[in-house]
This record gives C-alpha cells, structure tokens and sequence, in this order.
C-alpha cells in the first residue's frame, strides 16, 4: 500500500511542549517511523504532550497481520481521555503498522506515537 511516514520526534507520546502542531491536513495512510517511533501509542497522554495541546491515542490493541485491515478506536484526550472518539482502519505489516487518518477534529490536536 502506499503511505507517507510521519517521523518528528515531538509526536511522541512523553514530548511535553507549548508550541503547538495541528494534523489538520492529514488524509491517507501514514506509518510511524524514524524518530517518530514505530507506532500509535496506546495510552492515554497526558494533554500538552506528542507537541499538541491535545493528544490523539489508539485506546485498542494493534492488529495481527491475519486480521488484515481493521477498524480500531482512538481517543481524543480534551477534557478526559476518552471523552471523545473516533475510529481509524490500522494494518499490520509485519514489521511495521499503518493507519488511515484523517483530520482528528480540533486543531491543536496530533497523532501520538511511541516505540
């Protein structure tokens, strides 16, 4: 599948910043990858963290690749970290996972990632 990588460090989940980024034009398949980490993370961080007044996590496990594409939820942490959500399809590639995203709904609010 063809995908772009998201790779600046500040996406990761323990990146405390007031300077923040908005993923207001992302619209596709990405991959975590590089200094970004290898994946979404998958718990809830704490706001003004992944260089974003408020972070986006995956709240489900990641897939197996036998499960191929699938819908999985993520969590805007605004106000409690899972006051709202949103779903996202997630594949595993083996060695690496991508995701579909798309706008998450408020600037000021990012993907975050990990290792």
């Amino acid at each position: 599948m063809n995908y772009k990588n998201l790779t600046d460090a500040e996406r990761k989940y323990d990146y405390k910043t007031m300077n923040y980024k908005c993923d207001t034009d992302l619209n596709g398949w990405y991959r975590f990858h590089g200094a970004a980490g290898t994946k979404m993370v998958t718990k809830c961080p704490p706001m003004d963290h992944c260089d974003a007044s408020i972070p986006v996590w995956l709240s489900e496990d990641h897939p197996t690749m036998a499960e191929g594409i699938v819908l999985r939820k993520v969590c805007v942490n605004k106000f409690g970290c899972c006051k709202e959500s949103f779903t996202i399809q997630v594949k595993n590639c083996g060695s690496y996972y991508i995701y579909k995203l798309v706008y998450p709904g408020h600037c000021e609010a990012r993907y975050c990632s990990t290792d």
